[in-house]
């Protein structure tokens, strides 16, 4: 059963593991990390700082779970409040739980949480052109392509470009 949590200070041990298990896999859909990133301490400042940004409001970082073990993560940021009621969300599922509609029910569920209970109107995702998984859970989770954005991001050490999607909810 796949479910999303806020994650807590006692997920740090077990979320670097998984990053640490899942950095070959993960290489080419991120930005290139610095071997430090892969450290429990860094993490631990990582986990700290997202935290406090959860605390101001402006972030909401989740961990994905399977039968209570951690297979990856999904965040709600750059949260905007009043007029704007808008987030982006990025997300990134373990390799061995890849294919079996994972990030599917945790993006279904992350939108339920920023559309509901957060109660924002848009929800921003970018992906790469090449990660028709990625693009695959965007649209079933009622997503639709708004454009392309060239050189968006640095990712696996160059600037690529992205497709950008949209989910607008427009219930009360």
């Amino acid at each position: 059963m796949i479910k999303i949590r806020v994650v807590t200070a006692m997920d740090v041990e077990e979320l670097t593991d998984l990053i640490v298990a899942s950095r070959e896999f993960l290489a080419p859909f991120e930005p290139r990390r610095e071997d430090s990133y892969y450290d429990l301490d860094f993490q631990k400042k990582l986990m700290t700082a997202k935290l406090a940004d959860h605390e101001q409001g402006s972030e909401v970082p989740f961990v994905v779970l399977d039968q209570d073990k951690i297979i990856g993560q999904l965040v709600l940021d750059r949260i905007e409040l009043g007029p704007y009621q808008s987030c982006e969300i990025g997300y990134w599922i373990a390799e061995e739980a890849c294919g079996k509609g994972c990030a599917t029910e945790a993006v279904a569920q992350a939108i339920d949480f920023a559309c509901k209970e957060l109660g924002l109107k848009r929800i921003m995702a970018a992906t790469l052109p090449s990660n028709i998984p990625s693009i695959r859970v965007l649209e079933k989770n009622g997503f639709t392509k708004i454009g392309e954005a060239k050189n968006y991001m640095e990712i696996a050490g160059e600037r690529r470009d992205h497709i950008l999607y949209e989910y607008t909810y427009t219930g009360e």
